[in-house]
């Protein structure tokens, strides 16, 4: 079965799918999981380690002698930038893969499943997916191997990837998690 991908994906589907990638293990051992994007994790670890540079700094602020503050206070400020640097390099990362206006197909068979990107192709042999992911923007065929590309669409294409794979043992419907 051949299934035209259109390009209209949110920035949520692209976000989500670099979060399966970046979770590549965890969701192998335990694949019925929620997964969170990477700029919900960067904003929330940024988050917290500003409260903890203001908690510091106020400390340091009450004892200026105290030197083990202001080593702590260093700490966290490094951990704030890295923390955007990090945001920022994740939304280009977005933006980058949202631009690509090529055109796309999802062949599946019997024995394989394929995308078709402008000419390149990535290919996944049914005995090589360990599981089809379906969470709430995207659908992600997870290869048994971590070096293997993984292929992933968005999940409006939930009712053709259904109907196109015979062994429904693989399919991890984790959508009624979020």
């Amino acid at each position: 079965m051949e299934i035209r991908i259109s390009n209209d994906n949110s920035r949520n589907y692209y976000d989500e799918v670099l979060g399966v990638m970046s979770n590549y293990k965890k969701l192998i051992e335990n694949p019925k999981q929620k997964i969170q994007g990477l700029t919900r994790q960067a904003t929330i670890l940024t988050g917290i380690s500003i409260a903890f540079l203001a908690i510091f700094s106020i400390l340091y602020l009450n004892d200026v002698s105290n030197m083990l503050y202001m080593i702590v206070v260093m700490i966290f400020a490094a951990a704030v930038a890295l923390g955007i640097i990090y945001y920022l390099l994740i939304n280009r990362r977005i933006k980058s893969i949202q631009n690509d206006a090529s055109d796309k197909r999802l062949i599946i068979e019997d024995d394989h499943v394929e995308m078709i990107m402008d000419g390149d192709r990535t290919r996944l042999e049914m005995s090589d997916i360990q599981y089809v992911l379906m969470n709430k923007h995207s659908i992600c065929f997870l290869p048994r191997t971590e070096n293997t590309k993984m292929i992933a669409v968005n999940i409006i294409y939930k009712d053709s990837v259904l109907d196109a794979i015979n062994d429904k043992s693989i399919i991890i419907d984790n959508t009624g998690l979020y």
